[in-house]
């Protein structure tokens, strides 16, 4: 593992806001693309305690979480949350200045974010017959998986400091969610969901390799809905 700062309790964990968002499910090969465009880059999983000197995952470590829960997508099945629970709500960051580490006894740390960091989140949308509106980031056991949020802030308060500092757009982790946000623009599709014969085209994006498979999306037949191919 890379070595991050050590701090204290004192130091609080940044807190954000005003949060841009891009949800996206992608093929495999898609987001191994998408991690190599990004150059080089950091991924730490923050909040959970770990032994010292753990907690990093390397671009590969989650490309095979990645990996294996596209392939039970595309074998009908649902994929479990416990599964990929931590690389998906992992940090992607530039540089290590923007982690660092609390020791917890004498062996362990928990990683917390000090700046603002591309975040993940495990991302669910869900369809609703009422207004025949998708929404985004919809938890609950009747929603559909629907691969990653990524999300970065425009405003934070410093850790040390407690003063609030907008995000400069010429900052590493800035950069970094910027080309994010071009890639998914330039390779993804706003997502032809049909339902009972209506088309909605809907924000949340698709990868263009997911076309040939997305229709076994088990959540979608469970729910009567297609992605128009």
């Amino acid at each position: 593992m890379d070595e991050i700062r050590i701090s204290t309790p004192d130091e609080k964990p940044m807190q954000a806001s005003k949060w841009l968002s891009v949800q996206t499910l992608l093929e495999e090969h898609e987001m191994s693309r998408l991690l190599d465009d990004m150059g080089d880059f950091y991924i730490f999983s923050c909040g959970s305690v770990y032994n010292r000197h753990q907690g990093q995952l390397t671009k590969q470590d989650f490309l095979n979480y990645y990996g294996r829960y596209v392939q039970q997508l595309k074998e009908g099945l649902v994929p479990e949350t416990k599964d990929y629970r931590i690389p998906f709500s992992s940090a992607m960051t530039s540089s290590l200045d923007a982690v660092y580490a609390i020791l917890v006894g004498n062996d362990q740390q928990i990683i917390r974010i000090a700046k603002p960091v591309v975040q993940l989140q495990a991302h669910h949308l869900d369809y609703s017959p009422v207004d025949k509106k998708f929404r985004p980031m919809i938890l609950g056991t009747q929603s559909i998986s629907w691969g990653i949020q990524f999300s970065f802030p425009q405003l934070f308060q410093n850790g040390v400091t407690n003063q609030i500092e907008k995000v400069l757009t010429t900052s590493s982790n800035a950069s970094l969610f910027q080309i994010l946000q071009k890639w998914v623009r330039q390779n993804t599709v706003p997502t032809p969901f049909l339902v009972e014969g209506k088309l909605h085209n809907v924000p949340m994006r698709l990868g263009k390799e997911c076309l040939s498979w997305i229709n076994r999306h088990p959540q979608l037949i469970a729910k009567g809905i297609e992605v128009k191919i």
